[in-house]
């Protein structure tokens, strides 16, 4: 055992270590285990870094833990996240320059420091107020002001992506054509359709309509286990959340405004990066079928087509559409007589 220094024998000595048990700190019942040494020749009390080190840290975290204050990981994490410095930080909260420093080093922040770090790692809007008042007080530059408000909007994207994801998944059943909502074969499938046919807002329903109930005719299952229910222009994504898919998944295809007379119609336009190899060949047919059959059909003759469908015919208006009218899909018909 290395030897440490005891004031009361004015030496290094051996010690022992003792167990005590801290019941309360700052108002919360934390009941913390601690090591004091004891030094072994007169019995006293000494102070020993690395023990005391590890009981503050012990202490710490589970007060922390408590009282809902931020960690140390936490912080680090916050900021990496927005790619930012300890002095970007601590100028966005005006705070002196070595504040976040001791904050990630294990230090406890004051009761007011605490609230106001669980509120900009937490609350985007509370950090974009305040990184626009640091802006507007030149405590930080141009470019860290955009670079948080990058993150941020990429933040926004992300909720509101994994809020569609969430209102389209469910059970599998005969509504989801037996799979679970699918967003990488959805927005890998639109980007190639795309890709294919002159795409548009007012079309997109009918074509994923189409390929997924002629892939549960033919495979079995749904292709991207969407859910559709009638509306008076054909079967649409439920909820109208095709509206979200094509406004916040951008990454496979875009929106572009096209004028046509008085009229200003939504082109959806693939950036030809889809991956098809997540789908089977025989999927492929069936998309590449269903392409053939409509390619240079307008959308106003797709709907139509799409009005004569059993499953919109003998379904109420908003209501879903059962996948078990897949086998009476007039489609097969058309690809007759087009041939």
């Amino acid at each position: 055992m290395l030897k440490v220094y005891c004031p009361e024998c004015n030496k290094n000595v051996k010690y022992t270590v003792n167990k005590n048990v801290i019941k309360e700190y700052k108002g919360y019942d934390v009941n913390v285990e601690e090591n004091i040494a004891n030094c072994s020749e007169c019995s006293e009390d000494i102070f020993v870094e690395e023990l005391e080190e590890d009981n503050l840290k012990r202490l710490y975290d589970k007060y922390r833990e408590l009282a809902d204050i931020v960690t140390p990981e936490a912080i680090v994490s916050f900021r990496g996240k927005y790619n930012i410095s300890q002095r970007e930080l601590v100028a966005i909260m005006d705070w002196g320059k070595m504040t976040i420093n001791r904050y990630e080093n294990g230090s406890l922040p004051s009761a007011g420091h605490a609230d106001l770090l669980k509120l900009i790692t937490t609350n985007d809007i509370f950090l974009k107020e305040k990184v626009n008042d640091a802006l507007d007080k030149a405590r930080i530059t141009m470019k860290t002001y955009n670079k948080v408000n990058e993150s941020l909007k990429n933040n926004i994207n992300d909720f509101y992506r994994e809020c569609v994801i969430t209102d389209l998944t469910h059970r599998e059943d005969e509504y989801n054509g037996f799979r679970s909502f699918d967003i990488e074969r959805m927005i890998n499938l639109i980007s190639y359709v795309a890709d294919k046919v002159e795409l548009y807002k007012t079309s997109l329903n009918k074509y994923l309509w189409y390929i997924d109930f002629e892939n549960f005719k033919h495979n079995l299952r749904s292709m991207t286990g969407t859910r559709y229910m009638k509306y008076h222009y054909g079967p649409i994504v439920e909820k109208f959340k095709y509206e979200e898919i094509i406004n916040n998944f951008n990454d496979k295809f875009y929106k572009e405004e096209v004028e046509s007379g008085c009229q200003t119609t939504t082109k959806i336009v693939s950036k030809g990066n889809y991956n098809m190899s997540i789908f089977k060949e025989s999927e492929i047919k069936t998309i590449d079928s269903v392409i053939e059959q409509f390619k240079g059909v307008s959308c106003s003759e797709i709907s139509r087509l799409s009005h004569a469908e059993k499953g919109w015919l003998n379904s109420d208006s908003k209501e879903l559409i059962s996948y078990n009218y897949a086998e009476e899909l007039n489609i097969e018909f058309m690809r007759e007589e087009a041939l």
